[in-house]
């Protein structure tokens, strides 16, 4: 009976033991693959190698995609670009840094420009509307091309099935996404890409109406400037039209005043028909001035009256 009981404490023993080195197996497989995978995503970040030649430790669910065709790492270097990041920094932030751009255009480029097209003394008003209106269009392709490249990368980021190219154009293909992989990017595409893809959506309609308005405004400034300049010198001439007549009036003689002009010398109706509408008066009793200068004579009393 003793002999039984301690054969079956050897066997527990043993059984105890090769369960404890099965467990210590598993763990240390398990460990090694955690140590596999994290070595994996670690080199991820790296472009996908490990440092050893032909060897590559990509994540098994886009291991078909090249490491820069993945639309997560599309979005991730768009981010990081100079030009492509001032979308995602708020509309405030944006609008400041477009019309810091447009100011900077329109000193470096509008200005010159438009003044070896018009001159800035003579047409003021043509000259800067030309100078915006080119700035303005300028700035307009700046954020159509802004709103094409996060447009691209949000097709990508919501699709299921993308293209890709392995090595080249010529050998193109198309990729099933994991419904892993398309969970994460169809978050990043609704949260992040498409409230940015809104912004310059509404900002390139109001740069389009901007521009629209600008085109229009320089149209019409062409005839709006003729007719500001005709009115002005319109009013110039007369004026100078006035003083000279004045000037003709203080200056004329009273020799001359007497003499009777050559239409009337040659033409007897027309002197008689003057004669006739002055009433037997001189013309020049009709004037103070004239009259004056004339003495008087000739004229009647309710003449001298006025």
């Amino acid at each position: 009976m003793t002999s039984l009981s301690v054969a079956h404490v050897c066997d527990n023993t043993r059984l105890a033991a090769a369960a404890a080195s099965w467990i210590s197996t598993i763990t240390d497989t398990k460990f090694c693959r955690g140590r596999t995978i994290i070595r994996a995503l670690k080199d991820e970040t790296n472009g996908g190698k490990n440092g050893l030649p032909g060897q590559s430790w990509d994540p098994g669910l886009e291991i078909e995609v090249p490491y820069e065709q993945r639309p997560v790492n599309e979005y991730s270097s768009l981010k990081d670009s100079t030009l492509y990041s001032w979308a995602e920094l708020g509309p405030g932030s944006f609008f400041l840094r477009l019309g810091g751009l447009w100011l900077v255009t329109f000193t470096v480029l509008g200005v010159p420009i438009a003044a070896a097209s018009f001159n800035p003394a003579k047409d003021p008003l043509r000259f800067v509307l030309a100078a915006s209106t080119g700035t303005l269009f300028l700035v307009s392709l700046i954020v159509l091309r802004i709103y094409l490249g996060w447009s691209y990368v949000g097709d990508r980021l919501l699709s299921a099935v993308i293209p890709y190219e392995e090595t080249g154009w010529y050998d193109g293909q198309m990729w099933v996404k994991p419904p892993e992989i398309l969970a994460r990017d169809r978050l990043l595409g609704s949260y992040k890409v498409k409230p940015v893809i809104q912004l310059l959506k509404q900002t390139l309609v109001g740069t389009g109406v901007l521009l629209v308005a600008a085109v229009f405004l320089f149209i019409f400034a062409t005839p709006v400037e003729d007719f500001i300049q005709n009115t002005l010198s319109a009013k110039e001439n007369s004026t100078e039209v006035s003083v000279s007549k004045i000037d003709t009036k203080y200056n004329i003689r009273k020799e001359e005043l007497f003499r009777l002009p050559v239409e009337v010398i040659d033409d007897d109706d027309l002197a008689a028909a003057a004669a006739e509408a002055a009433d037997g008066r001189p013309v020049y009793c009709r004037d103070r001035y004239y009259r004056a200068l004339a003495g008087g004579q000739y004229c009647k009393w309710e003449d001298l009256l006025k």
